[in-house]
């Protein structure tokens, strides 16, 4: 019988710049997106993660960098068709339906995209991509490590008696260094 090896998380050290609210796709929708963007350590790279819902919508918090994401948008862009928010399915590791429609909230309100002036449903490119990436590279932030799948990071104690011993008070699990308590 083989046994299957635990994976180790990825890890990176990003600089966190911005957490902020965007309204959902739809307009019944309850709840706002929050998602943060961060910078890669030598301040070359953009990356986005979705980091909370507002309401019981699930997602993804995987770091995404915005590079896939503008390359997409650059192809429809050239296209010069409105498209649904699913174009943006392949960028997400995870594969919850809300992905896609919750990044594209975000895009919308960083004025990346822009909604149809026909239909509500679907999107339109702005094309200033590079001049919002360049305006993101510029911003001060705060230094932090984030796994690449969203999850928390926990310190080594918190991990050891988690696992050893799930219900008592001191095992819950504590985020440390996490991109959503770069707030400040």
């Amino acid at each position: 019988m083989s046994r299957t090896k635990a994976v180790e998380p990825s890890f990176m050290d990003l600089i966190a710049v911005k957490e902020a609210q965007a309204s959902k796709l739809s307009s019944g929708a309850e709840g706002k997106i929050t998602y943060q963007l961060a910078l890669s350590t030598d301040r070359k790279q953009v990356f986005i993660a979705l980091v909370d819902s507002g309401s019981q919508g699930y997602f993804s918090r995987e770091w995404i960098n915005t590079d896939a994401i503008l390359e997409i948008l650059e192809s429809l862009g050239q296209r010069a068709e409105a498209f649904p928010s699913k174009v943006l399915l392949p960028v997400f590791v995870g594969r919850s339906s809300n992905n896609a429609p919750f990044l594209a909230a975000a895009l919308l309100a960083e004025k990346l995209l822009g909604r149809d002036g026909k239909l509500e449903s679907k999107l339109r490119v702005f094309d200033d991509a590079s001049s919002w990436k360049k305006a993101v590279l510029a911003l001060k932030g705060k230094p932090m490590r984030v796994r690449l799948d969203g999850k928390p990071i926990l310190s080594t104690s918190q991990a050891s008696i988690t696992s050893s011993e799930p219900n008592i008070g001191q095992g819950k699990t504590q985020e440390t260094e996490h991109a959503a308590d770069s707030s400040e």
